[in-house]
């Protein structure tokens, strides 16, 4: 075993020894690190351990994600449709159920009285905790999927597609990627 392999080892030994609030800030510590090195523009709010940052889910279209620890979870937050039309809440309700089966990792919102969207990933801290580089995976999977539910979301409102049609299609060109 390397010097760095037993360094590794031992400092996966010496974290899952700690109590679940230490763990819990060795996380928040590795999170806005995360975001400090990276240069985003980050809003960081220590008491409730929350970061929010803006992407770019399309062309021009800027959306806030939520990246927070709580109750022992990493969860990563977005809204990707706001104010949908209540005429729509069907298709919208089905879309996100589409989605609902598909998905591996995270989950469809629909909030009906506040009329929007949001797509919500949640982890357990210890993945993150022993494996450092997964805060950064997630992130980067939960913004990739992102871009696919806001794209498919936005088609049904624009173009007033069908939801069985948009996810077929969405399934087609995903299975043509390499």
């Amino acid at each position: 075993m390397t010097i760095d392999k037993l360094k590794f080892y031992l400092q996966r030994i010496y974290r899952l020894s700690l109590s679940v609030q230490k763990q819990e800030l060795i996380v928040w510590k590795d999170l806005k690190n995360l975001h400090q090195e990276a240069k985003w523009k980050s809003g960081i709010y220590e008491k409730e351990k929350t970061i929010e940052t803006s992407f770019e889910i399309c062309d021009g279209r800027q959306e806030t994600f939520y990246y927070v620890l709580y109750d022992g979870y990493y969860y990563c937050a977005v809204k990707v449709l706001k104010n949908f039309p209540t005429e729509l809440t069907t298709d919208i309700f089905i879309l996100a159920a589409h989605f609902n089966n598909l998905l591996n990792n995270g989950v469809v919102v629909i909030n009906v009285n506040g009329g929007y969207v949001e797509y919500r990933q949640k982890r357990e801290l210890l993945i993150p905790l022993l494996y450092g580089g997964d805060t950064y995976e997630q992130m980067m999977c939960h913004y990739n999927t992102t871009k696919d539910i806001y794209s498919a979301f936005n088609r049904l409102i624009e173009e007033q597609e069908a939801p069985a049609i948009i996810i077929a299609d969405l399934l087609n060109n995903n299975s043509e990627m390499p």
